[in-house]
């Protein structure tokens, strides 16, 4: 999937902003970067399974020196496809071990249920504790979600910047016309139409709650 590619279809302004996000980091060449967009009823974007697979394709996809590491568990497992959490697990944290510092981005937390919740804060709270006590500042994780109880309470000892649209309205307006300009030459669509898709975006961005959680090294 090209880097790009999951924002042309977001309607929303927390992904609107959860893929600035991972635009801009992609940008910073020390970081391995891996993300993952949550979405509510599709079992394919929406289970622990789900996520590993996700993360893993894009930091194998942009680092090269992971490859071994996944054919190794391929011929290990037989599989062609990560079909185990315990596999996808392990070899998260071996791919996060080799690179010097990596950035997890992973958006719409609240859409998948609160077992998988719970079982994703879990395992990416871990490898943070474990990455960081080792190496400081190698692992950074960046939930995007909205504010659910649960999801609060778990993340608990993590920074935690709550936003409303409003916040950030005319960064997303900007983004969103960038981004309409890129499919009005793809497409060649007329201004009319571009302004149109632009004001789409916008009208279901708007009024929707906002909670920017992030697991940092200080996380214990």
């Amino acid at each position: 999937m090209s880097r790009f590619q999951a924002t042309t279809n977001i309607f929303t302004g927390k992904t609107v902003l959860a893929s600035y996000i991972i635009e801009q980091v992609c940008e910073v060449p020390e970081f391995g970067v891996g993300w993952f967009y949550c979405k509510f009823g599709n079992s394919d974007k929406s289970t622990l399974l789900a996520v590993l697979r996700g993360v893993i394709a894009q930091l194998v996809k942009a680092n090269a020196q992971l490859y071994p590491h996944v054919l190794e568990a391929k011929n290990t497992t037989g599989d062609l496809k990560l079909i185990s959490h315990k596999v996808g697990k392990d070899l998260l944290a071996e791919c996060l071990q080799v690179l010097e510092k990596s950035c997890i981005i992973i958006d719409g937390l609240d859409e998948c249920d609160k077992d998988v919740r719970r079982e994703i804060i879990s395992l990416f709270a871990r490898l943070a504790k474990e990455r960081n006590d080792a190496v400081p500042g190698s692992l950074r994780v960046l939930f995007v979600s909205t504010d659910e109880a649960d999801i609060r309470k778990s993340l608990s000892k993590a920074v935690c910047i709550n936003l409303k649209v409003s916040d950030n309205f005319s960064e997303m307006q900007d983004y969103a016309r960038t981004w309409g300009k890129r499919i009005q030459d793809l497409h060649t669509l007329t201004d009319q139409k571009t302004e149109e898709i632009v004001r789409e975006v916008m009208k279901r961005a708007d009024g929707e709650q906002l909670s920017y959680i992030s697991l940092w090294s200080s996380l214990k």
